[in-house]
C-alpha cells in the first residue's frame, strides 16, 4: 500500500514550504520509498485528526499513522530496512539525532525573521488570519516588526552555519561520501527558505553552497525546478 505523506501548503495547494515535512519527503525519497502527498493548510487539522496531535508531518502506511519527522525516519528505517538506509549504523544515527535537534531549535531559530512575511504572503487567507494571530501572540509583536530587521537574522544564520562547514571540510556530504538523513535534516530547512521567499544566504564560494547544489542535484526529482535551476544556475 502506498505511503500518504500529509504536508503544509500554500494557497497554491503545490507550494510546500515547511521544514519538517520536506524531510519527511526527502527520507522517502532517499529510501525509494512509493508514496503519494496531500496538502494541508494551517487551518485544515481535521485532514490527519487520525494522528491525534495537531502538527504535521504525518503519515499513513497502511493502519499505521506516524507524525514527527524523526520519529518518522525512525518508523520508516526499521519497517524498511532492505530500502537504502537513512543511517549507515547506530553511530550515525545517534550523529543524525542530535545533528537533527541542532537544525531545529539553534539553526532553525534564525529563519522566522528571514522568512515571516514571504511566509505569510503564500498563504490562504483563511491560514493568513490564523498564522498572523498565533505567530504575533508567540513572539509579542506584529509581523511587520519582527521582520524589520532581516539583515540581523541572516548574520545569525551565517554564524550557526560555520558549525556546518567545519563538518563539511573532508568531505562532501554531513554523512561522509554520500548523503544520510543529517544532510536531508539541513537541506529540508534549507528549501524552507528557498521555497518561501527569493533571499540569497549562500555566496557561490561558500562549502555549504557546494554542497546545497549537490543535494539539489541528488534530490532533484522531488524538489521544485524552480529551485533547481536558481541554485545550479
Amino acid at each position: 500500500m502506498t505511503i500518504t505523506l500529509y504536508e503544509l501548503a500554500g494557497a497554491d495547494r503545490s507550494l510546500r514550504f515547511a521544514p519538517h515535512c520536506w524531510k519527511t519527503k526527502l527520507a522517502l525519497v532517499h529510501k525509494q520509498l512509493s508514496h503519494k502527498t496531500e496538502p494541508v493548510w494551517f487551518t485544515e487539522k481535521e485532514k490527519f485528526a487520525v494522528s491525534e496531535q495537531p502538527l504535521l508531518p504525518v503519515i499513513t502506511d497502511g493502519d499505521k499513522v506516524v507524525s514527527d519527522s524523526w520519529t518518522i525516519a525512525e518508523y520508516l528505517e526499521a519497517k524498511y530496512p532492505d530500502a537504502p538506509s537513512l543511517f549507515a549504523n547506530d553511530k550515525a544515527k545517534t550523529k543524525a539525532e542530535s545533528f537533527h535537534l541542532w537544525v531545529s531549535t539553534v539553526l532553525s531559530k534564525h529563519i522566522p525573521g528571514i522568512l515571516i512575511l514571504d511566509l505569510y504572503n503564500i498563504l490562504s487567507d483563511q491560514d493568513q488570519q490564523y498564522f498572523r494571530r498565533t505567530r504575533e501572540e508567540k513572539i509579542g509583536k506584529t509581523l511587520e516588526e519582527f521582520a524589520a530587521t532581516p539583515e540581523q537574522h541572516i548574520q545569525g544564520l551565517q554564524a550557526e552555519l560555520d558549525y556546518v562547514r567545519e563538518l563539511l571540510a573532508t568531505n562532501n556530504y554531513l554523512g561522509g561520501d554520500k548523503p544520510d538523513y543529517s544532510d536531508i535534516c539541513l537541506l529540508g530547512t534549507f528549501l524552507w527558505i528557498a521555497t518561501s521567499g527569493i533571499t540569497e544566504f549562500l555566496e557561490n564560494d561558500d562549502v555549504v553552497y557546494a554542497w546545497y547544489q549537490r543535494m539539489l542535484s541528488d534530490y532533484s526529482e522531488v524538489i521544485p525546478k524552480s529551485v533547481v535551476a536558481s541554485a545550479l544556475s
